[in-house]
């Protein structure tokens, strides 16, 4: 598990919070997020912290390996199946290969994109990947 900290912004009815993180080296190298100094996740709130207050929460790191995978390997993968099997069946009918080995590869990219999309949406409702507050932090007085 992976621990971060942040601040949260606000508390939902079903016990979910949002939570501003700064960035931090993995956002950093990731790149998704368009620049913005700050991100905001959504956590469990098990401990029933407040809006407004300094908290630590935990991340599986698997999540954060098979997300990586799954949006940023498995579409080129099927891109690049489309495009094989595009130019098996152009070979098998004896037409030009190159074509459809294109449209195969755009059709199998297209299908990657709709299993990252169907991804999502399990993500969205499995609790046990969700992020999970486990303590609230006192912050430093100056």
């Amino acid at each position: 598990m992976k621990t971060e900290e942040g601040t949260i912004v606000s508390v939902e009815e079903d016990g979910i919070v949002e939570i501003k993180v700064g960035r931090h080296t993995d956002c950093i190298a990731c790149g998704a997020c368009s620049g913005a100094e700050n991100i905001v996740i959504k956590a469990m709130n098990p401990i029933g912290a407040k809006v407004g207050q300094h908290v630590k929460f935990e991340v599986r790191e698997v999540n954060i390996v098979i997300g990586a995978f799954v949006c940023f390997v498995m579409p080129l993968l099927v891109a690049a199946l489309g495009a094989f099997a595009g130019y098996w069946y152009s070979n098998s009918q004896g037409i030009d290969y190159v074509q459809n080995a294109i449209i195969g590869g755009i059709v199998g990219f297209l299908i990657g994109a709709v299993g990252v999309k169907l991804f999502d949406r399990s993500l969205t409702n499995d609790v046990n990947a969700k992020p999970k507050v486990t303590e609230i932090c006192e912050l430093p007085t100056h």
